[in-house]
């Protein structure tokens, strides 16, 4: 169209010439058609199935290792397309060392972040759309959905509560938290360009169609996941059965993962670290005092028994009230009992919600009608606070054992709550007995010692088997070397030299200096023990990513 210019010109002829010529969609499709445009068509063919997937079958990501170049463009293309957040992606790039030698894989794995005499190669991932999907299972909201007919995993923003739990569940790192929003997200294969017919973000931004939709069968994705394989360097695929097919010629049994000796720590969870630790001293706490009560240690100081159960249902309070600075958005935790059926998250939160109920109970009859507390009921409510109290501990360590997670995918993980209970409950209850004179006889004092000291020294020896897996170990020896050897200090002093030293000191005031010094030693140990527990975990990722950013 020639150029415009207000002297000699009709403007509005001008105009309304260049709204009568077609727009370069239409021009391209009509070379396209006529067959002027071969090469160009490469870029719309066999991208995306023809048709919805058919019973039993969903879509997929199908990825051409042959053809990624590793441009990242398809991870522009999806930030872009999705509005994403500075820094937030829900497409990555990594990378695979490949070693084609006789070398050990281990010594292939212990030196693949300097690249020595090996070639690389590149891998785009995004989230795998899993059959059996963790982020769906564990989500305590219900804000996952996987669509029955295209078998696609949706995020439902406005579910989230921003409780996280779908990222510690998810394998392969997909789930990605929106600080600003206060809530997760993560791709859904642009399920609504899939319906109109148009290729997501990713495969149209790829310059050399590394990526594509494809339809699998899901029986052949969970046989396919039963065996193991998947892609080098990433996690095992039996946890949720990824769908992707990664393609390509080159043969990469002899591949890790390029950034696989740099294991850094994770974040800290600070809400999460007082809650597990004020909820299971409440919890030991509690049981301690109705145990002790049911022997009738109480019974001529009636007070005392007030005091330790205030101090312990404060506590639990407290621990309830910090796991609430963990969600992105709490006004909305009402919500978190739709997933009972599935999520330990949602297990938990009723069990401490039971549990809470009850202690109020029993505190309050000690308040308003300590007699009502006497005979059978005093023993069946003082057994529902220690039932419903040990179940709410089982279900926090469940949280953590039902994950991917090497560190914590272990039993020690379960009796690590539950000794963190006995340790701090025989701690507290020491240290508040021994504040009344004459209240605590010396075989009560003897077993209290030993609970504390016993569970203390087995926690101990489980956190240092945690130095043998890959990883977690070269983080206790590197730059968590510092928190781990306090911890084992105060763990040592606190928790087992000084309730032996109790067993041999018979003057009050020693006495309730150790007592003092051992509660506030372990406590703060436990505190450390809970910090190592998170940032020392290895957690998961797709080979050759980038690190995470702290949340």
């Amino acid at each position: 169209m020639p150029h415009l210019t207000l002297e000699g010109l009709d403007l509005i002829d001008g105009l309304l010439a260049e709204q009568g010529s077609l727009t370069a969609v239409d021009r391209f499709s009509q070379r396209h058609d006529r067959g002027d445009a071969p090469d160009q068509a490469i870029h719309y063919r066999d991208l995306i199935p023809l048709n919805q997937p058919a019973a039993g079958q969903q879509y997929a990501f199908e990825v051409d290792l042959d053809a990624c170049s590793g441009c990242k463009a398809c991870v522009v293309g999806c930030h872009s397309m999705n509005g994403l957040d500075e820094g937030e992606t829900w497409r990555d790039v990594g990378q695979l060392a490949l070693h084609e030698g006789e070398r050990p894989l281990d010594d292939l794995i212990a030196t693949a972040a300097t690249h020595t005499a090996m070639a690389t190669q590149h891998i785009t991932t995004a989230c795998h759309h899993c059959i059996d999907p963790g982020c769906l299972s564990g989500c305590p909201v219900k804000a996952y959905d996987k669509d029955p007919v295209t078998g696609i995993v949706k995020h439902l923003d406005d579910q989230c509560i921003g409780c996280q739990y779908c990222i510690f569940k998810c394998p392969y790192d997909v789930p990605k938290y929106s600080p600003s929003r206060g809530i997760v997200r993560k791709c859904d294969m642009c399920a609504d360009r899939l319906a109109a017919d148009e290729a997501p973000a990713c495969v149209a931004a790829c310059p050399t169609q590394a990526i594509k939709i494809t339809v699998v069968n899901t029986r052949d994705a969970i046989d396919t996941a039963a065996t193991g394989h998947f892609l080098p360097g990433s996690p095992a695929p039996q946890y949720t059965q990824p769908t992707t097919v990664y393609k390509g010629h080159r043969k990469l049994t002899r591949a890790a993962a390029a950034n696989a000796n740099i294991p850094t720590p994770e974040h800290a969870h600070l809400p999460l670290i007082v809650m597990l630790t004020l909820t299971q001293l409440a919890v030991g706490g509690l049981c301690a005092l109705v145990l002790l009560d049911n022997t009738g240690t109480f019974e001529n100081l009636p007070l005392a028994r007030l005091v330790l159960a205030g101090v312990c249902t404060l506590a639990g309070l407290a621990g309830l009230i910090s796991s609430t600075l963990h969600l992105g958005r709490p006004l909305y935790a009402f919500r978190a009992f739709l997933g009972l059926r599935t999520s330990w998250l949602s297990r938990e939160i009723i069990g401490f919600g039971g549990w809470f109920n009850t202690v109020l109970m029993y505190v309050s009859l000690l308040v308003m009608k300590p007699d009502l507390l006497g005979g059978l009921a005093r023993t069946a409510l003082g057994g529902g606070v220690i039932t419903t109290g040990l179940v709410a501990v089982f279900c926090s360590g469940m949280i953590y054992y039902d994950t991917p997670r090497r560190l914590w995918a272990r039993w020690q993980t379960l009796a690590s709550c539950f000794l963190t209970t006995a340790t701090l409950g025989s701690g507290l209850a020491l240290l508040l007995l021994i504040a009344w004179p004459g209240l605590l006889s010396q075989s009560t004092l003897t077993q209290l010692a030993m609970v504390m000291a016993l569970a203390t020294a087995l926690q101990l020896l489980f956190e240092a088997s945690a130095k043998s897996l890959a990883g977690t170990g070269d983080l206790l020896r590197g730059p968590l070397q510092p928190m781990a050897q306090a911890r084992l200090g105060m763990g040592l002093i606190g928790g087992v030299l000084l309730p032996v030293v109790l067993l041999f000191v018979h003057t009050h005031s020693a006495q309730l200096l150790a007592a003092l010094l051992a509660f506030s030693l372990t406590l703060a140990g436990e505190a450390l023990a809970r910090t190592l527990f998170f940032t020392a975990v290895v957690a998961p990722q797709m080979p050759g990513q980038p690190g995470r950013k702290p949340q």
